[in-house]
């Protein structure tokens, strides 16, 4: 077979893989939005059955010796140097996705899947009763199988020079990246983050913010910020769930959540605000890259980048606001007639002690990362019991926040991560932080306009950069190649500290 066939073949099995997880992520959508609660047990063998099959195609011996015949191994999974940039790319990410794959029995996969399905129903159910006990056995068998799955891909609980089970994990959401790296980084910045805390004092009080806002006008005001912040709509929706978040169907279906709250206006317009950040990455790969694995995120960690610059480096900046602000208050005329729009991007910015994660200032949002970082870490381990996991938040809590929550439905149940297995990816958001901030530097140096733009509502020029810049790479590049080649630096926490200390010193002079 020459190599031309070889590579038709190979682009084939992975578009049938990728149909095939689009479909599952159909139905782990549905089952955060609309299943009806008894579909739960039939959604789950579904979801065992689909996993199964598309373990199968991904790691059919087909695949393995296509690889083989193109020079991908190992050791060299880009190939033959023959091969043009982007096949090579292709056998690369390909090459890591089949290697991974083929170490998980497939009994193992389907099982998992099931599990997971199970769970995330279970903890949706616990979180609204404030019921940790009636989650803790998924829990357990979600830490079990988390450990099971590091275990094939040759980690150990030791590490033997190769890190330990979680290093193994964190290893599907940030390759190259470690507990030992990830700690280098995260040490630091909570000290730093922690003195500029306690610098502000005690934070001013805004009672708008806590007015009672209707839902149904809080659903039409987010449409209309979807519009505004250029959401193609015939290519994406917006619903709500339990926990805001992102599941591409295809390119062009590329699909939000939200949740919202009476008295909390911010939560769901800054969960849209994040969700489109996604969202837009999502629908930004460019056509040669569509159905194939290089139409994805150069990792957990870039992909969060994406969406915290939306949120705060953008959506919690003045110019945004004095665009926007004059439409949300038309939307709520009561609440925020006699609250001008600094006054409002003031209250949106200084710190408010919360403990939800999705609703922290960003100076308190790391810390809640890294909270969840170290007691994660502990869960593989085993150092951790998951009994013991609401008594271990609570004092980690108090050491991290200051503070500790009365329920553990705004504790330990307060995110949805663990019931799906996915430990190793909180550390992502604090790192897509730091990767949102080098790229807006450089952006700020490209766009010299790009203030003025955003005060207009004019978005194209940002979404521009970020397509031209980002998200044509796709998976192509590592994180670390994708950040030289935009910004020709290695990832630091500088440019995300000085931005923290440049904003919240110049407070004092928000009228």
């Amino acid at each position: 077979m020459n190599t031309t066939e070889s590579l038709e073949k190979l682009h084939r099995i992975d578009r049938e893989y990728r149909c095939l997880e689009k479909a599952l992520a159909v139905l782990q959508w549905d089952e955060e939005t609309y299943l009806p609660p008894k579909g739960i047990g039939e959604r789950a063998e579904q979801l065992a059955l689909l996993q199964g099959l598309a373990h199968q195609r991904l790691v059919s011996p087909e695949t393995g010796r296509l690889l083989d015949e193109l020079g991908s191994t190992p050791e060299n999974p880009r190939g033959d140097g023959g091969l043009p940039p982007l096949e090579r790319d292709f056998l690369r990410v390909m090459r890591r996705s089949y290697d991974r794959e083929a170490k998980l029995p497939e009994d193992f996969v389907r099982e998992a899947a099931r599990a997971e399905g199970l769970s995330q129903a279970a903890w949706a159910g616990a979180r609204r009763a404030n019921d940790f006990a009636a989650f803790l056995p998924h829990l357990s068998v979600m830490v079990d199988n988390a450990r099971k799955k590091a275990r094939y891909w040759g980690y150990t609980d030791t590490g033997d020079g190769k890190g330990g089970l979680y290093d193994g994990l964190l290893d599907i959401y940030e390759p190259g990246l470690g507990s030992a790296e990830i700690s280098a980084i995260f040490g630091p910045l909570q000290e730093r983050l922690s003195a500029i805390l306690k610098d502000l004092g005690s934070p001013q009080d805004y009672p708008f913010l806590d007015q009672d806002y209707d839902i149904e006008t809080q659903t039409q005001f987010n449409h209309y910020l979807m519009d505004y912040l250029g959401f193609d709509r015939s290519r994406g929706r917006l619903d709500t769930s339990a926990h805001p978040f992102t599941t591409s169907l295809g390119s062009d279906d590329v699909r939000i959540t939200t949740r919202y709250f009476p008295n909390n206006l911010l939560s769901s317009i800054f969960s849209v605000i994040h969700e489109s950040g996604h969202a837009f990455y999502e629908m930004g790969f460019p056509p040669e890259l569509q159905g194939s694995c290089l139409a994805d995120g150069a990792s957990m960690a870039v992909h969060e980048s994406q969406s915290r610059l939306w949120e705060n480096v953008i959506g919690r900046s003045r110019p945004f606001w004095e665009g926007l602000f004059p439409a949300l208050r038309r939307y709520f005329p009561r609440q925020l007639g006699a609250i001008s729009a600094g006054v409002f991007y003031r209250a949106i910015n200084l710190p408010r002690p919360t403990l939800i994660r999705v609703d922290a200032d960003e100076i308190s949002y790391a810390l809640h990362i890294i909270l969840r970082f170290e007691l994660e870490k502990q869960l593989i381990a085993g150092e951790l019991p998951p009994e013991e996991l609401p008594r271990r938040w609570r004092e980690y809590s108090r050491r991290y926040l200051g503070r500790e929550s009365d329920t553990d439905s705004d504790g330990v149940l307060q995110d949805v991560h663990w019931s799906m297995g996915a430990f190793g990816y909180f550390p992502s958001y604090a790192l897509g932080n730091l990767y949102s901030l080098q790229f807006w530097t450089q952006m700020k140096k490209d766009l010299p306009d790009l203030e003025s733009s955003l005060a207009a509502g004019r978005f194209q020029p940002v979404l521009s950069w970020l397509s031209e810049r980002i998200y044509r790479w796709g998976s192509r590049l590592t994180p670390p190649e994708l950040l030289l080649k935009v910004t020709g630096k290695k990832l630091s926490p500088a440019p995300f500290l000085d931005y923290i200390e440049t904003k919240y010193g110049e407070f004092r002079t928000v009228q």
